[in-house]
């Protein structure tokens, strides 16, 4: 039989004289510090995707409030629908009452309804679930683009876009990062300024609520203030702007092109 090969662990009390020591075979050494060494990697894998798990959590959670409330709106506007066309025949019975010929407008189709859609930039959220999360993409909200990014032009200088919005409508973080500036700007209004990495920022302006302060860390898909007609503003709608090294970039390019 081969000789069996020992190691001696010894553990010396820092002061003391009186010193422990365990004789333990070399491979039940080797396999301890292999299982010290996976739980480890382990460790460092977990949190590491736990942000992305938490990320998409959010996110879900955030997907399934819409669609209640959608579906909330849905309903309402059924009702409403249903008083018109209850409406409309009162009218139609006491024009007749009347002797008078008046005849109520059809309702459009939806084609004819919605046709100005085709002609108007609409604002969505989307962005891949593979990429990095603290590059911002997509846009901050729903809604409609009433003035795009223009620098070329200085009469018609505007370092971002404009989505229209009712009051109230949540802002959410087009990335992951650090909130660096929250307050009040006499042109912005209400404003969040986010810093994504050492070149990154993204700006949200004429909020009506921050729900955010300086120092805060926030997940993609955060909500980060409410929307607003604040500052230099005319109607209620949301400014937002990107800057790579301070120069302003459209929010409707591919950031990921540009850092590539």
């Amino acid at each position: 039989m081969g000789e069996k090969k020992y190691v001696t662990v010894m553990l010396v009390p820092d002061g003391t004289e009186s010193r422990r020591g365990w004789r333990i075979r070399q491979w039940l050494l080797r396999t301890i510090l292999v299982s010290i060494a996976l739980i480890l990697i382990g460790i460092i894998l977990f949190f590491s995707f736990y942000s992305k798990v938490l990320t998409q959590a959010m996110m879900t959670e955030q997907l399934i409030e819409e669609n209640n409330a959608l579906r909330r709106y849905r309903y309402k506007v059924d009702l409403l629908e249903d008083n018109l066309k209850q409406a409309r025949e009162v009218v139609r019975r006491l024009a007749s009452l009347a002797g008078v010929d008046y005849e109520f407008p059809e309702f459009p189709d939806d084609s004819t309804l919605f046709a100005s859609l085709d002609t108007t930039g609409m604002a969505i959220i989307a962005r891949s679930s593979s990429r990095d999360w603290t590059l911002p993409e997509g846009l901050p909200m729903q809604g409609f683009i009433t003035q795009e990014f223009e620098i070329e032009d200085q009469d018609r200088y505007h370092p971002g876009i404009d989505i229209a919005c009712a009051i109230g409508q949540p802002v959410l973080a087009t990335g992951s990062g650090t909130v660096v500036y929250t307050g009040y700007d006499s042109t912005y209004g209400y404003m969040v300024v986010l810093q994504h990495n050492d070149s990154v920022v993204t700006i949200y302006g004429h909020n009506d609520k921050i729900l955010v302060q300086p120092g805060q860390k926030v997940l993609v898909g955060t909500r980060i203030a409410l929307s607003g007609n604040s500052g230099k503003s005319t109607a209620p709608h949301l400014h937002y702007e990107i800057r790579v090294n301070d120069k302003p970039l459209n929010p409707l390019a591919n950031l990921y092109d540009k850092k590539n």
